[in-house]
């Protein structure tokens, strides 16, 4: 079971005022997602998760001292959360990406050797031909003709 904080917790965990966690979270709506960075117990009294806690620091990390106080909170500082959260999971995705991309690209090779779409076997034979004629391609250039094919020109 994860770990969950109460706003004061989470307070002194990220060394965020109790006044200015719950300002955000009034705030800040689409930031904070209910079942992610916050859930409701049987009470209704909000809890943070440890992506919660993560999330306000993450927060904190990006305000002056200055900003800290609630009443300075303005719509500038979701934009820069929200940019910091979204590079943040734009580089993990990223990461997901090439990590999975090998992976999934042999398994399509292979759907498409073992069952291909009548589209994959046209893309399968256009690209096997072409290998064969790069491949066989020096056979044909003129540099390379046997004499007596070019012998047999000059007799027509």
């Amino acid at each position: 079971m994860q770990q969950l904080y109460t706003t004061p917790e989470a307070a002194k965990l990220t060394n965020i005022p109790e006044s200015t966690i719950r300002s955000w979270l009034r705030r800040y709506p689409e930031v904070f997602q209910f079942d992610i960075h916050v859930v409701s117990d049987e009470h209704g009294v909000k809890l943070w998760t440890e992506a919660g806690i993560e999330l306000l620091n993450s927060r904190r990390a990006t305000k002056t001292a200055t900003d800290d106080d609630a009443e300075n909170d303005s719509e500038s500082d979701a934009t820069d959360l929200l940019e910091t959260l979204l590079e943040e999971d734009a580089q993990r995705l990223a990461n997901e990406y090439w990590r999975l991309l090998p992976g999934r690209t042999l398994q399509r090779i292979k759907q498409m050797r073992l069952n291909p779409t009548p589209e994959q076997r046209q893309i399968v034979q256009l690209s096997v031909r072409a290998a064969l004629n790069a491949g066989t391609e020096h056979l044909l250039l003129p540099t390379y003709q046997p004499r007596f094919l070019e012998g047999a020109d000059e007799a027509d």
